[in-house]
């Protein structure tokens, strides 16, 4: 049986994210590139949500269609928000042309879609929008408890998921300065980890972090220098949009050991 996600979170070595699938060889947020990512054997799956106009959460990262899909070819306007559309009006976006054309008329998922495609692969599910009614209600029908983490910029949503569920692990993101503070809040709900921007994440906050009993992830990682002076401050898994790179930095360093 493959590692659940809590498994995953604790394990002793630093763990590979894919950042929005494996992003770099395919269009992101898209089947396409989880799929990819899950062939490289990474630890997590990353991926945003946001809810649709009939309050389905649906796979992308973006307020608006326009970068990642062909929203404007179908609407003739810019700037056009996910949260205006139906799933049925959504259903029909290209989301693969702009990236490639070998990846011309993939379409958009939801995420209960996305979760039933890929059985045995971990996520780590980042909220752009919704209620948390919905996502702990949905993870709880696709029985996906034991493979994803669910994180969010915004503590008050967590706070409601872990009013819903127990033991749901939770990533709390932030980014600037982590204060005392905001550390208590987050071991007050319970997060297994603590997701900050990589540029403001040093030694020092990494191992106050892990005093405070929850793990050190860092996001976005695709610089190898980075990359390697986060793992020498101890951190305990990289967010990536070059897993490949990342998973290779990592396996010389253990042959190097």
């Amino acid at each position: 049986m493959a590692p659940s996600a809590r498994d995953r979170i604790h394990s002793s070595r630093v763990l590979v994210i894919a950042h929005r699938g494996n992003s770099r060889q395919a269009p992101e947020n898209t089947l396409p590139a989880f799929v990819s990512a899950a062939k490289l054997g990474v630890d997590f799956v990353e991926l945003d949500y946001r809810h649709t106009a009939d309050d389905v959460p649906l796979v992308f990262h973006d307020e608006h269609l326009d970068r990642a899909t062909d929203a404007r070819r179908h609407w003739s306007e810019a700037r056009i928000p996910l949260a205006g559309k139906t799933l049925a009006e959504l259903r029909p976006l290209d989301a693969g042309s702009w990236f490639s054309p070998e990846f011309a008329g993939t379409r958009l998922s939801t995420l209960a879609e996305l979760l039933a495609a890929l059985p045995e692969t971990c996520f780590m599910i980042e909220r752009k929008s919704g209620s948390a009614k919905v996502l702990v209600e949905l993870l709880e029908a696709s029985q996906a408890n034991d493979r994803v983490i669910v994180q969010a910029f915004d503590w008050d949503f967590l706070r409601d998921c872990r009013r819903l569920s127990a033991d749901l692990p939770l990533g709390a993101l932030g980014s600037k300065q982590l204060t005392d503070a905001g550390l208590n809040e987050a071991r007050a709900l319970a997060a297994a980890v603590i997701g900050w921007e990589a540029a403001s994440l040093r030694r020092s906050e990494i191992e106050r972090i892990h005093a405070a009993g929850m793990k050190a992830w860092a996001w976005t990682v695709d610089d190898e220098q980075l990359a390697q002076r986060l793992v020498d401050d101890g951190v305990d898994a990289l967010i990536s949009n070059r897993p490949a790179a990342i998973q290779g930095l990592l396996a010389d360093r253990g042959r190097a050991c």
